[in-house]
């Protein structure tokens, strides 16, 4: 991401380099020759903007050769999203549910997911060239990817993006003839779709596509038409300037001819819909106005952004604070995690629950929100967006969330096997809403027959079904309701316990509140009791990690970072100083890395189980460092868990956070962040998560030092020594009013 400068607003616009614009190199370390060499990080000493352009949201630009592992960066617009492949104009996973192009093919032995929009040079596809052929730079912004290649002397230059409210991708493609001598050449665009549509129906994974699509040459438009034969969709896919020139069925070939320096410039426009005339109409609109298009998409960002961080406006419920500082790392974090929340913001017609936040942004599970990760990041999606998010928790409880982990918001249906984590999940999203609008009103409102209040009060007692053994625990089931890739994290876990504990006393609170103090004391004095079993039954006594218990009475030590960051959230209250000190130590010998951490230990027996590296010693998942963090910061020095922080700042120059990065030790550095896990096997995660908005919720809460009471107030008592003493969050929103706080406090 690059730290924006004083007067560069023109200079931003049009992507010119600033100094944190480095060159990020791959795992292989191969630098672009053209490409600017990598500057040190030197930390403070630029004013930014309490409001961000979106070249200053961009990521740096990275540099990987075509062998490596990586995750690609994604488009988007408020519809949908497409993935850019492995090389320079490829684009695949296009999704505007309930239409998907480039998905992964019903077929026998299929490919997985198709390919669009690939050049080849001369016959030849391009990325297969010699070197530098095999390298690609890429550039995430909010509004497009930008990737440049070299192949043969010429340098090619492509911008993707998806206009505003439309299922279109276009993509300008630029050809420049660097060799120094005049050059004559083919390029052809090698075309595919796999165009489907699936309404009414969840996505349960990745895009779907039909393997037989009819493909028709619109002559007269110089495109293909592909058309599906077991849904109603249709993708219109051409290039202009047109050509006549049309091979193998499915690809456009141009005769072109540069001198030194000339280039020549394409326009790829790739549209969906449920038939012909209306795809081929958007077709002609936006080919006919392409520069208008592409320019009136970066200022629809630019506006949505700015719509983002301002009070009263039209495009969100609420509003993010402003952040004002000339600390980089904590600008950094902040609106890095501004992004994850950016790319899963949907306002498709075809929502069966209106505007809503999806969890994954990349190329897998297009649909689906999971109370577990949008609880992670409630803070600031209460601010920045409330009614979203309480459309959310509304669904959820209709949807019978003892047996799916996510709804799907094309269907409005439960998806998938039970999560653990979704009673205390949605205890948490509504309690982050109710703290930060103060609408209290909600809890009378009836949901299929039954108050919120009393919805609530039964997700916060749930575990006592789950009481099977007579432990006095919740038994929180196997692999695939836990962790997933942790295969002794079962049954009587330590971390999902200690959120009923949470779930109690917060639900408590609001009882008190309504005059019902019997119900209320009782639960209190059961989330104690449980508290006192789960650190008698599971704490492991001078190590600082947790057990978890076996129907059988045995129990499996698991070093995983989910119990510690968990009970420091959920339970500070009921631990001891031992205990607090032996946690820390764990972290800090067993966890810890400079620029990111791991979720399990290297010393945990199940270290070679999965790699996966979410939960595994390879890495984390995006939210665990934030909210270790938060956690730290409770029972640590600041000044020692704020450098650390520093460090997990720098990952944010790969753009959104990814679903899970990868410590140092294992994969370099990129750019000196800690690298993006790849999105291929057996890495298997995403190009960002929703959750990777809990560095909002850092920044605000620990570092600003905020405290959203239910019912008496904002606090705030700051840490901002460690970053910038003179920072400043603006408009902070608080049930009505908007604050402001400083190192003196609340204003």
């Amino acid at each position: 991401m690059k730290y924006p400068t004083r007067g560069g607003d023109d200079a931003r616009r049009a992507g010119e380099i600033s100094r944190r614009n480095f060159l990020k190199v791959g795992a292989a370390g191969v630098a672009m020759p053209w490409a600017a060499p990598p500057t040190e990080d030197t930390g403070a000493s630029h004013e930014s903007p309490g409001i961000p352009s979106p070249a200053d949201l961009a990521s740096n630009r990275i540099t990987y050769n075509f062998r490596d592992l990586i995750c690609t960066p994604a488009a988007q617009n408020e519809w949908g999203y497409a993935k850019a492949s492995k090389s320079v104009s490829g684009i695949t996973g296009i999704s505007f549910p309930p239409f998907a192009c480039c998905g992964i093919a019903e077929i026998p032995w299929s490919p997985g997911f198709l390919l669009t929009c690939e050049l080849f040079l001369n016959g030849r596809i391009l990325i297969s060239y010699p070197p530098p052929a095999d390298q690609v730079t890429y550039t995430w912004y909010p509004h497009q990817v930008v990737r440049e290649a070299r192949v043969e002397g010429l340098h090619f230059t492509t911008q993707t993006f998806m206009p505003s409210k439309q299922r279109i991708v276009a993509e300008s493609i630029v050809v420049e003839n660097r060799s120094g001598e005049h050059r004559r050449f083919t390029i052809s665009f090698d075309l595919r779709a796999g165009v489907a549509a699936r309404p009414g129906k969840p996505w349960v994974n990745s895009s779907p596509a039909e393997g037989d699509n009819l493909i028709h040459w619109d002559a007269e438009r110089g495109c293909l038409v592909f058309e599906a034969q077991h849904s109603k969709a249709v993708s219109v896919q051409g290039v202009m300037p047109r050509t006549d020139h049309f091979e193998r069925d499915r690809m456009l070939v141009y005769e072109v001819s540069l001198n030194p320096g000339e280039a020549r410039t394409f326009h790829y426009v790739n549209v969906l819909a449920e038939d012909h005339a209306t795809a081929t109409a958007a077709y002609d609109r936006a080919q006919a106005s392409f520069d208008g298009m592409r320019k009136e998409n970066e200022e629809t960002f630019r506006g949505l952004i700015r719509s983002a961080f301002t009070p009263g406006n039209s495009e969100f419920s609420g509003h993010l604070p402003q952040l004002v500082t000339d600390n980089e790392a904590l600008w950094r974090l902040y609106y890095a995690g501004f992004t994850n929340l950016l790319t899963g913001r949907r306002t498709s017609p075809d929502s069966a629950y209106g505007p809503t936040y999806l969890t994954l942004g990349g190329r897998v599970l297009p649909t689906l929100s999971f109370p577990w990760d949008t609880s992670l990041t409630s803070l600031s999606l209460a601010m920045l967006d409330p009614l979203p998010l309480r459309k959310l928790v509304e669904t959820w409880f209709v949807q019978e969330m003892h047996q799916h982990l996510a709804t799907d918001y094309i269907s409005g249906q439960g998806v998938g096997p039970w999560y653990a984590v979704n009673d205390s999940a949605i205890l948490r999203c509504a309690d982050s809403y109710l703290r930060v609008t103060g609408d209290f009103a909600w809890l009378d409102k009836t949901i299929d027959g039954k108050p919120v209040i009393e919805r609530l009060v039964a997700h916060a007692q749930y575990w006592k079904q789950l009481d099977s053994h007579g432990q006095g625990l919740g038994d929180y089931g196997k692999l695939e309701n836990l962790l997933e890739v942790v295969s002794t994290y079962l049954h009587g876990v330590a971390g999902m316990n200690a959120g009923n504990v949470y779930g109690m006393r917060f639900v408590a609170s609001l009882l008190d509140r309504r005059g019902d103090a019997s119900r209320a004391a009782q639960l209190r004095s059961e989330a104690k009791e449980l508290a006192v079993r789960i650190n008698q039954r599971l704490y492991v006594p001078g190590k600082g990690w947790w057990k978890c218990e076996q129907p059988d009475g045995s129990f499996f030590e698991v070093r995983h970072c989910y119990d510690l960051l968990t009970i420091l959230d959920d339970m500070l209250e009921d631990l001891s100083d031992q205990q607090k000190r032996e946690m820390s130590e764990f972290f800090w010998t067993q966890l810890h890395s400079r620029l990111w951490m791991r979720a399990l230990s290297p010393d945990d027996a199940d270290a070679t189980w999965n790699i996966r590296p979410d939960h595994s010693w390879l890495g984390a998942y995006t939210a665990w460092p934030s909210m270790t963090a938060k956690g730290l910061y409770k029972i640590d020095p600041s000044a020692k868990v704020a450098e650390w922080v520093k460090g997990l700042a720098k990952s944010a120059n790969q753009g959104p956070f990814g679903q899970a990065h990868i410590v140092e030790s294992v994969f370099p550095p990129v750019g000196g962040g800690a690298f993006k896990s790849p999105e291929d096997p057996p890495y298997f995660t995403d190009w960002a998560c929703l959750s990777g908005g809990s560095f909002v919720d850092l920044v605000v809460e620990a570092i600003f030092g905020a405290e959203f009471t239910l019912f008496d107030g904002i606090h705030a008592r700051t840490r901002l020594q460690d970053f910038d003493a003179n920072a400043k969050l603006l408009n902070v929103p608080y049930q009505g009013k908007n604050f402001t706080i400083t190192r003196e406090g609340l204003m």
